[in-house]
């Protein structure tokens, strides 16, 4: 995956005529940003002269796409726009930090099984669907997948850690042990937990 800069010269009254084509170009991003590939997006100010979308995706061509099917692009309130690589060198990961007490962040635990056969669809759903929602929730940190075949099946182990109980709130809703599990989801399963547990990080190591 890669980071990529979308920029926008746009015309001298763009403010004045975008309104009429806004809800389809906010609509555009939407999508985008739920599928994981567009980090932020706006105009820039004072004057707004340009805009700057920012993309996280694995191929240049997905940002181009975007801006080809982009109705300010389309109708012509942007004069140019151009896709430059942006090479992240700090922000882009946690910094590094060596048995760190993290007293606060919040590790949420859940599990489930499926078959072999399955396994492979459901990973690419918790790829594709459940992360880009999960990375819309103020406060969720990250997830770590794991498996461990027992027997005929394979177990599954989901744990996502959290800044907080308020922002696994925001997600889960006032019962935080509650498994947020969608029908998509359990129809590749054979069985899953119903309720989660929950824990507060001590000691984290990130050398």
């Amino acid at each position: 995956m890669n980071y990529y800069a979308l920029f926008y010269e746009v015309i001298d009254d763009y403010v004045a005529r975008r309104a009429q084509f806004r809800q389809e170009h906010l609509r555009l991003a939407a999508e985008a940003r739920k599928r994981g590939e567009l980090v932020f997006a706006g105009a820039l100010a004072e004057p707004a002269d340009r805009a700057l979308l920012v993309f996280h995706v694995d191929n240049k061509t997905k940002v181009e796409d975007f801006a080809r099917k982009d109705p300010y692009v389309v109708n012509g309130l942007v004069k140019k726009w151009e896709v430059r690589p942006w090479n992240v060198d700090v922000g882009n990961q946690p910094p590094a930090s060596s048995t760190v007490a993290s007293f606060g962040t919040i590790l949420r635990r859940w599990s489930a099984r499926t078959s072999e056969a399955r396994l492979p669809k459901y990973l690419e759903h918790f790829s594709k669907n459940v992360l880009p929602e999960l990375r819309r929730v103020p406060g969720y940190l990250g997830a770590i997948v794991s498996i461990r075949r027992v027997e005929s099946e394979v177990e599954i182990f989901v744990e996502t850690t959290w800044r907080s109980l308020d922002s696994i709130r925001n997600f889960a809703g006032p019962d935080l042990e509650t498994a947020v599990v969608t029908g998509q989801a359990a129809a590749l399963l054979t069985d899953f937990d119903r309720r989660v547990h929950h824990s507060e990080i001590a000691v984290t190591d990130n050398p």
